[in-house]
């Protein structure tokens, strides 16, 4: 078989660069979808697992309540 020539290698080159643009937006795709995901982890105050953990920032909508509150109400329990 005769190789082609430039039109051949201009084909190849666009395949492979239309795959390598397809792969990087599956990747893409996957790391949003583990990033939605909701994490848990061993709460600090009550018992059992959380998804927020009570900081400053995050109790503030509370008022002036006791951690273990902020925790229960931001993990509603």
């Amino acid at each position: 078989m005769k190789f082609m020539g430039k039109t051949h290698i201009i084909i190849m080159w666009t395949i492979l660069f239309a795959c390598a643009v397809w792969m990087e937006i599956e990747l893409i795709k996957i790391w949003f979808m583990i990033q939605r995901q909701q994490q848990t982890f061993a709460c600090t105050y009550i018992s059992g697992t959380c998804t927020v953990k009570p900081t400053y920032k995050n109790c503030f909508e509370f008022g002036h309540v006791p951690l273990n509150v902020c925790e229960r109400r931001l993990n509603a329990r």
